[in-house]
This record gives structure tokens, C-alpha cells and sequence, in this order.
């Protein structure tokens, strides 16, 4: 699936704005003539017809305009641009800019929207769906997309051959899918799971007539026809990519692609330093500069860009589904497997001191693993745990440790000592947490590795306490990180070795029910459960996200969408040509502008 968080979103629901969602006119994007801001050819859209019927997506804003390039930070540069073959957070990014899916998630509701489909049904046994493709579809050389291309996705993915591994666990639960004629297809899941048919929903078409006979795993940088808005326009090794916006994007005509995907170029530009992508920034050479470091936001950006109103700097609160992180305790270790130990290893974590002196308030404390399904994101059913010395010693006590004579606590001979082991440099909340277990008799040691050892220890399971972070989405499958069945599967994500029979069956329960309301009611229950065996020590998690950027662009109402952070300015943004203008006028006067800063809250 192609998204970093909501991977069925997919950044796939792709369209360009275009000056009049009239229906049936001839029109082309506003603004599609002007010269680039940057010097480089502008795109000049073809003329389309556009839909009188079906429905406009919300988010999107009817004074967007076309033009303009996008320059953003791509991290370090890729070995491969493949998404399916380098599945990263910029590789989604980008197959969501190429390909698009049968059908995506609406951007406010929890419904369906068809993007490459126009239609589709599910069997009275929620096994078999079929896909009607629309027949306006078309790749960028012309040819048509067909039932077959998207059977064609389906094949190189599941082919053995492929370094495709991680994309065919979804797949496998199918059968090979059927073409019942040129535009529709149909896919036959073995068993009932709702995720089936957001699995077999964001299958893309991939270009038969082009790869039918190519070595997939050799595909890495060149894409010689997509059905999506955006084409590779360069590629500069280890430098830059750069996205080019179709003129003749077939997808034009959907009215709910109207006024999206403005920007006629986008821009990737690689360097793996952060603070030198901020220095970057403050030069102009980056747009936008998400910050996820409390630290720099805190410390970095008192910019005079800011002051003077060049830079707007804000923090958007949305639905953004938020996952946890905390430190996932081993229950395979014998250590672990009083709950009484891991409830006290939870009281002794100063979090309050913590998020005051080491992150500077910018962040809320966890009660939950899936903390935006409750109000003020708290598990109502549970209350935060404390810093509480005094009784994690008495809960420990209780539970037969008792101190040595050289004061660490034993039991049966045991020792109670702690590794944790991380590729970060940064340990400063560690060395707190540390002090503290200290306190109480419990030796805790830091074992600094690579990012390819500790991967290598922790799909094997071997550590002690480990601190993880973990993403959220609109549609959580709970069972890879919580059934008992994925406990001892190598390289599985359910680092504590959850094992426990109220989980399974929720977790089953959650399988076969088709509403996602009530399978995020399910989810709740599951966080009850999870909250009373104590898998992990729970941390803390942002309720916002950070972000600066240059002040010559328009955007949504709430500069993001509901329930996505930057990765959504690709398709909704543009270049305001009144706001550049202005901005380069105080630029090269010396001039202030309005001041942009403060907080957004996504409104209903």
C-alpha cells in the first residue's frame, strides 16, 4: 500500500485543479501559460472535459491556481525510486504521484471514493470484489489502462523473482485476479478480513505493454509510463529529482480532481542533515521544512524570516491518526513476567520532567496505543500513570525483589539489570530513566549499535527494553503487532511478545466486521486489554505538527487536510502568484509583511 501513515489514503487520490469545475467544458488549469517563479517552462494543460457528476473533494480549494515548482527535502538520496522494490516514506510519496490506485479513502469521512474504478461491488460474502475501471484511463504514452494492467500489478508482485517480499503479504491472501472483460476485474480473497478489500482497492495498474518482458528489480529510476499526475521529468544522482505535472493527465476530467496538483514541477532535494536542510530553508532553496524535533523548533527557529513575515511558522492540529512509541518491554525474558515488575518500570520514568526540560512541553502524555480513538487522546478507562518512586518500589517488593548487599535488587539468584539497546546518539531521556531505575536497585546499561545490527537483534528478539515509535492510520489491522500467533515469527512487529487470549479474540472480532466505526470501537477494547497486561512503557506523542514555510503559497483552510500532515502539500498547495509577488518585493526592499504564525486547528 502505498502511504507512510495512512497507507490506503495513498497520497493516490491524485488530481489537478483545474480554473472551472463547469461540467462539460473545454477548460484548461488557470494560470497554466504563466512562466515558472523559478525560470522553468511552464506546463500548458490540453483541453479536457470535465464531469458534471460525482463529487469534489473538500479539502481542496476553488482559488488554487497551476504553476509554479515545489522544492522539498527528500532525506537522503534513494537506491531506488521504486517504491515496491524500496518501500520508504519518499518512495510512497512519489508512487502516489505516479500510479494511482482502483480506489482511495475519502479525505474526511470514512468512506469509499473511486479513483482508477468508477465502480465497484463486494459479494453478499465479502470475498469476491470487481472493479469496473474507468474508460477514460489512460498511462502517459497513450495507451489505455486495462483489467489486465492491474492483473499485470498483481503478477510482478507475487512473482519470486521480484524483490517485492513485503508488498505480496497483503496480496497472498488472494487468488491470481480475473479479467472478465477489458475494464473489469475481479479479485477472490480465500478468507473473510476487512482489510481485503482496501488490499485488493489499492492496486494500481502497472504498464504491461511496456514491462510484460523487463527485469522488475532493474527498474528503479526510470518509469516509462504512469496513469498518475506527474511523470519523472530528471533525475540527478545522489542530488535531486524532479516531478513534472501532466499536461494530458487523463484523471483531469474527474470533478473530484479539480483545483489539485497545482504545482507544475516538484522538486526533491537530497541531503541526510537536518539542521543543514534547515540552513537550506532560511536560504530559499527548500519551500517547506516540517520540524519533528522539539529541540529545533524550540531552540532554531527564531528566525527574522519569521519576524518579518517571509516565513510563516505554524502548529496544525488535525485528526492526524497518531500511533505511540514507548519502550516494549520483553515478556519472553523471565525478568519481565510479573506485571507488578513492568508497572513499576513504568512508574519510574519521569515523563513530566522529561517532556518539560528535554522537549519543552510540546508534547502529551500516553495512556493509550491508539490515543486519537478517545477524547483529548486519554484512554478514559485508565489514568496516566505517575512518576511514583515510592510505589514502583513497593510493587517490586511485592513481586520478590529485594536489594544485595551491594544494593541492586535479586530474586532466586537474578539480578535485576537492564540493556537497552539503540542506534541513537541522542540518549538524554535514557540517562534520566536510567538514573531513576538506579535509585531503586535496578542496573540499567545503554549498548550503542548500528541501525543494521539492531535491526538484526530485534527481529530476533534480542533485547531487553527497546524504545520504538509506531505510526497510526485511518484502518489499523491490530493483528500483526498484538496476536498471539506473531509472538515468536521472526522480524514481527510485536516486539513485547503479547500473548494473551482476550486479544486474540478481539482481534478476530475485528477481522470479519466491516464498519470502521465499530472496528475502532473493538480497538478501544483491545487498548483496555493492553493497558492492563503492560507491553510497553508508555512515552508520550505530539497532538500537532510543526512546520515552516515560505510565504508565497496558498492552502487549504487548515494549511493540512484532516487527517494528514505535510505530505498532503503536493496535492493541495500552490504558488500564490499575488503572495510571491509580494514576497519578493519585501525581499528586495527589505520590507516586513503580516506576520503568519500560531496555531491551526482543523474545524469541522
Amino acid at each position: 500500500m502505498i502511504k507512510r501513515r495512512v497507507m490506503v489514503r495513498s497520497a493516490l487520490a491524485l488530481g489537478l485543479g483545474l480554473a472551472s469545475a463547469l461540467a462539460f467544458l473545454l477548460v484548461c488549469g488557470v494560470g497554466c501559460q504563466k512562466k515558472d517563479a523559478g525560470g522553468a517552462r511552464a506546463i500548458e494543460d490540453k483541453p479536457v472535459a470535465v464531469d458534471t457528476a460525482g463529487e469534489s473533494d473538500p479539502i481542496a480549494s476553488s482559488q488554487a491556481v497551476k504553476g509554479g515548482t515545489f522544492n522539498t527535502w527528500g532525506s537522503g538520496f534513494p537506491k531506488s525510486l521504486n517504491y515496491w522494490l524500496q518501500p520508504t516514506s519518499l518512495t510512497s510519496e512519489i508512487a502516489g504521484l505516479l500510479f494511482e490506485s482502483l480506489v482511495i479513502l475519502h479525505p474526511t469521512e470514512n468512506r469509499e471514493v473511486g479513483i482508477l474504478a468508477e465502480s465497484w461491488t463486494v459479494s453478499a460474502d465479502k470475498k469476491v470484489f470487481t472493479f469496473h475501471i474507468d474508460p477514460r484511463a489512460r498511462f502517459s504514452d497513450g495507451h489505455p489502462v486495462r483489467a489486465e494492467d492491474v492483473q499485470f500489478y498483481y503478477d510482478v508482485i507475487m512473482n519470486p523473482k521480484n524483490l517485492t517480499s513485503p508488498m505480496r503479504v497483503g496480496l497472498k491472501r488472494f487468488d491470481r485476479p480475473v479479467v472478465k472483460d477489458s475494464l473489469t476485474l475481479e479479485v477472490t480473497a480465500h478468507e473473510i478480513h476487512w482489510n481485503n478489500f482496501w488490499e485488493a482497492a489499492n492496486m494500481v495498474a502497472f504498464p504491461k505493454h511496456l514491462w510484460a518482458n523487463v527485469d522488475f528489480n532493474q527498474q528503479n529510476f526510470e518509469f516509462p509510463a504512469v496513469s498518475g499526475p506527474y511523470k519523472v521529468s530528471e533525475v540527478k544522482m545522489e542530488r535531486s529529482l524532479t516531478l513534472e505535472r501532466r499536461a494530458d493527465w487523463w484523471g483531469r476530467a474527474k470533478r473530484y480532481n479539480q483545483h489539485k496538483y497545482n504545482f507544475d514541477f516538484i522538486k526533491y532535494r537530497f541531503m541526510e542533515d537536518r539542521d543543514k536542510t534547515l540552513e537550506a530553508f532560511k536560504k530559499g532553496d527548500i519551500d517547506a521544512y516540517p520540524i519533528y524535533t522539539s529541540l529545533i523548533w524550540a531552540q532554531k527557529t527564531d528566525l527574522d524570516q519569521i519576524k518579518k513575515g517571509w516565513v510563516a511558522k505554524h502548529r496544525v492540529f488535525n485528526k492526524e491518526p497518531m500511533g505511540f512509541q514507548g519502550f516494549a518491554i520483553n515478556l519472553r525474558r523471565p525478568l519481565f513476567q510479573d506485571a507488578r515488575v513492568r508497572e513499576a518500570l513504568c512508574l519510574l520514568i519521569n515523563r513530566p520532567l522529561m517532556n518539560e526540560k528535554l522537549m519543552f512541553n510540546e508534547y502529551f502524555l500516553l495512556n493509550s496505543y491508539y490515543p486519537d480513538l478517545f477524547p483529548d487522546n486519554l484512554n478514559p478507562h485508565f489514568p496516566l500513570r505517575p512518576y511514583d518512586p515510592k510505589r514502583a518500589r513497593e510493587l517490586l517488593s511485592q513481586a520478590g525483589w529485594k536489594p544485595g548487599s551491594d544494593g541492586v535488587l535479586a530474586k532466586d539468584g537474578l539480578r535485576f539489570e537492564i540493556t537497552f539497546p539503540t542506534e541513537n546518539p541522542d540518549i538524554r531521556h535514557l540517562n534520566v530513566y536510567i538514573e531513576d531505575l538506579k535509585a531503586v536497585g535496578i542496573i540499567g546499561k545503554i549498548e550503542q549499535v548500528s541501525y543494521s545490527t539492531l535491526s538484526k537483534r530485534m527481529s530476533k528478539f534480542e533485547f531487553d527494553m527497546h524504545w520504538a515509535a509506531w505510526g497510526g492510520g485511518r484502518l489499523r489491522d491490530p493483528e500483526p503487532q498484538w496476536r498471539s500467533n506473531t509472538a515468536d515469527e521472526e522480524a514481527s512487529n510485536n516486539y513485547p511478545g503479547v500473548k494473551d487470549k482476550l486479544v486474540d479474540s478481539l482481534i478476530d472480532a475485528q477481522k470479519t466486521e466491516m464498519d470502521l466505526n465499530k472496528r475502532n470501537e473493538i480497538l478501544a477494547r483491545i487498548d483496555d486489554r493492553l493497558n492492563a497486561i503492560i507491553p510497553n512503557v508508555l512515552l508520550w506523542q505530539a497532538d500537532h505538527n510543526r512546520i515552516l514555510y515560505w510565504a508565497k503559497f496558498g492552502t487549504p483552510t487548515y494549511v493540512f487536510d484532516k487527517f494528514d500532515r505535510e505530505d498532503c502539500i503536493p496535492a493541495y498547495w500552490w504558488v500564490d502568484p499575488a503572495k510571491e509577488k509580494a514576497l519578493k518585493e519585501a525581499m528586495a526592499e527589505g520590507k516586513s509583511l503580516p506576520v503568519d504564525t500560531g496555531d491551526v486547528h482543523y474545524r469541522e
